[in-house]
């Protein structure tokens, strides 16, 4: 258990800003900064972005933290302003990728004139985040935010603000079925990409082991061609999520990550997502060397939520309470 002490955003933001500490250590700092969620926690990340010099590893993720801090109205017009500012500069996809799907969050009524500019995008993760974000967008007004679905999505298994609601397979039974879900999430022809994620998330409110292998035949060989990068990395995202079922899917993820044909935001997220599982860091050691700083960058980060998680079961073990994540 992480304890986060709303009185420090000053020192968070010191450790976020500060190059010459570990990586894990900035994360870590961001997290607390996104839970804390606090005007100054806004500033703080945006200044850290603008004066990140090499990673777009924290970049990435300052813009994913901005995109689940819409508390207020006050909140998302400062959002609003890094977004709409930093969206006309030139960045890194991974980068705008996750500053463009932040937008779909915030829902403002400006999005689709801001993503005119990737109008010429007709393929990667920028066409593809693009064209999910205007769908979320529709989505949540032709149904109001999910109500003429019978969707709560404040009632979701998990608070993240998502690129794609999951169906109501409650009310409607044959999204309940698992064979269906995987068909609907692999096929790339019959289903656009946001039924395809609609799936995805629909599989993660199942959270069964049937459930996350399903969701694993993204990663295979087999389904490359058909699942794409942008894809595959919201699948690792996903799985991290269902922790009580998601041990079936270390193989496959451990196949995914070695594959050294699988895009940078790929890796990054299976790194990640297998720091929330496996027990065994030597499995990871060998992407900290790795050529590409996003990667190697995210195998330092998914080592030290290992440690972190070691500490955390032999502090509770003697009766303890939370734990430094660094």
């Amino acid at each position: 258990m992480i304890i986060i002490d709303h009185s420090k955003v000053p020192e968070y933001a010191q450790t976020l800003i500060d190059n010459t500490r570990r990586i894990p250590d900035r994360v870590n700092s961001l997290f607390c900064l996104r839970t804390v969620a606090s005007i100054d926690a806004i500033d703080a990340l945006i200044k850290a972005f603008y004066n990140e010099p090499t990673s777009d590893l924290l970049r990435h993720e300052i813009c994913y933290c901005l995109g689940q801090m819409d508390k207020s109205p006050e909140h998302i017009a400062k959002i609003q302003a890094f977004f709409d500012k930093i969206l006309l500069e030139d960045y890194p996809q991974i980068v705008l990728h996750e500053a463009v799907e932040a937008l779909g969050n915030l829902n403002q009524d400006n999005t689709f004139k801001l993503l005119e500019r990737f109008n010429q995008e007709r393929d990667g993760i920028l066409y593809e985040t693009c064209f999910l974000t205007k769908k979320l967008i529709e989505w949540k007004k032709e149904t109001d935010n999910g109500k003429s679905e019978g969707l709560n999505l404040s009632k979701l298994r998990c608070s993240t603000n998502d690129p794609a609601p999951p169906f109501n397979y409650k009310r409607r039974p044959e999204y309940a079925s698992i064979p269906y879900l995987q068909q609907i999430l692999l096929d790339n022809e019959k289903y656009d990409l946001f039924e395809r994620y609609r799936a995805l998330f629909t599989l993660r409110e199942i959270n069964t082991e049937e459930a996350a292998i399903a969701i694993c035949q993204c990663m295979t060989l087999e389904n490359s061609k058909t699942c794409s990068d942008l894809l595959k990395h919201e699948v690792a995202f996903v799985l991290a999520q269902m922790e009580d079922v998601f041990m079936p899917a270390v193989p496959y993820l451990l196949e995914c990550v070695r594959n050294p044909a699988e895009a940078p935001i790929v890796r990054h997220e299976v790194l990640i997502c297998l720091g929330e599982m496996i027990k065994d860091k030597t499995l990871l050691e060998p992407f900290l060397s790795n050529e590409d700083l996003i990667v190697s960058q995210s195998a330092e980060s998914a080592i030290n939520l290992i440690e972190y998680r070691a500490r955390c079961a032999e502090q509770e073990a003697l009766g303890g309470a939370g734990v430094s994540k660094e």
